[in-house]
């Protein structure tokens, strides 16, 4: 397998998937990359920075404020921390 010149989607520049890339990329069943490995690193550090963000809930047990690290879903009940722990470890205890 030759080195493949890409276009990155993103900055346009072209980049080198070489050989031994595509190696990894096809033992791991993964399709060619479309960003170049500079925008791969941005990308991949805006995703880290977003999954570090809180979503503000009112726990449906006791009623405290508190942040979680998950979109909460309507209609599936969201607990606050100690809540959460406590029913863990009455789950573990049963």
């Amino acid at each position: 397998m030759p080195d493949i010149e890409i276009p990155c989607i993103q900055c346009k520049e072209i980049f080198q998937f070489t050989e031994k890339e595509q190696e990894i990329f096809y033992e791991r069943n993964l399709m060619p990359p479309q960003r170049c490995p500079q925008c791969r690193g941005k990308k991949a550090g805006q995703a880290q920075a977003e999954s570090g963000s809180k979503f503000e809930i009112v726990c449906d047990h006791c009623g405290k404020h508190d942040k979680v690290p998950f979109q909460p879903k309507v209609g599936r009940p969201v607990l606050c921390k100690d809540c959460y722990n406590a029913s863990r470890s009455r789950a573990r205890v049963a």
